[in-house]
């Protein structure tokens, strides 16, 4: 009595619901982004803010997220930082200009982000 695939009316997981998305369906909002506009910005300096690295790069287009990454115990960047763009050329044109850009002491290095896995 209600075991798995007993045929019940239990529960069935969204990606298996008729018609549904195979891979799952997308929640969307703020956090949802599109990694093919995103720039991973590295050698970033610890005292970096993320609206200075706005400021950087807003020249190149609309920027739709800034990442930097902080130290939870000193509040300190890490060194690192993802920037996001609403367009992918906006993001080619930037990673081109302000890779190898002096900021705060040190050269920016800039790529594009890969995937997470």
């Amino acid at each position: 009595a209600g075991g798995l695939g007993s045929g019940g009316g239990g529960y069935v997981p969204p990606h298996l619901r008729k018609g549904a998305n195979a891979t799952g369906d997308r929640m969307g909002g703020k956090y949802e982004r599109d990694d093919l506009a995103t720039l991973r910005v590295t050698n970033v300096s610890e005292f970096a803010e993320e609206n200075d690295l706005r400021e950087i790069f807003e020249r190149f287009g609309r920027v739709t997220r800034v990442f930097l990454a902080k130290d939870r115990d000193t509040g300190r960047a890490k060194g690192f930082a993802f920037i996001s763009f609403a367009d992918r050329s906006d993001a080619a044109k930037a990673c081109e200009k302000i890779d190898g850009y002096g900021y705060g002491h040190l050269i920016l290095r800039v790529e594009f982000a890969k995937r997470a896995t």
